[in-house]
């Protein structure tokens, strides 16, 4: 059986079309996969920071780090990592309670 023109272009235009699920899967998988790569800062990375602090304040530091047998700068490390660990965890898990509202 012979087949027309009007198949013939019929068939041409079936092989031609696009498969929209696959290509939205692809888009996906891309989109993913870029919002995947992040960025990691190791986490024993340092960097130098000057600090303006009270006079009060470095000599408690002082002291603490004496009792402790380090360094000053060992002390303010510490100090400063603990804080932002604190902070940290007070930000994730806040005291005040939050009011959820559903529409």
């Amino acid at each position: 059986m012979m087949e027309t023109y009007a198949e013939r272009l019929q068939k041409r235009k079936e092989r031609k079309m696009s498969n929209y699920d696959m290509d939205e899967i692809e888009r996906e998988r891309d989109r993913n996969a870029f919002a995947s790569a992040k960025v990691t800062i190791p986490e024993d990375s340092e960097a130098v920071v000057n600090v303006e602090l009270p006079d009060k304040v470095i000599l408690k530091l002082a002291l603490q780090a004496h009792e402790r047998d380090i360094t000053l700068n060992k002390m303010c490390k510490i100090v400063l990592t603990s804080s932002l660990k604190d902070l940290e965890y007070r930000y994730e898990h806040q005291s005040k309670p939050q009011v959820l509202k559903e529409y």
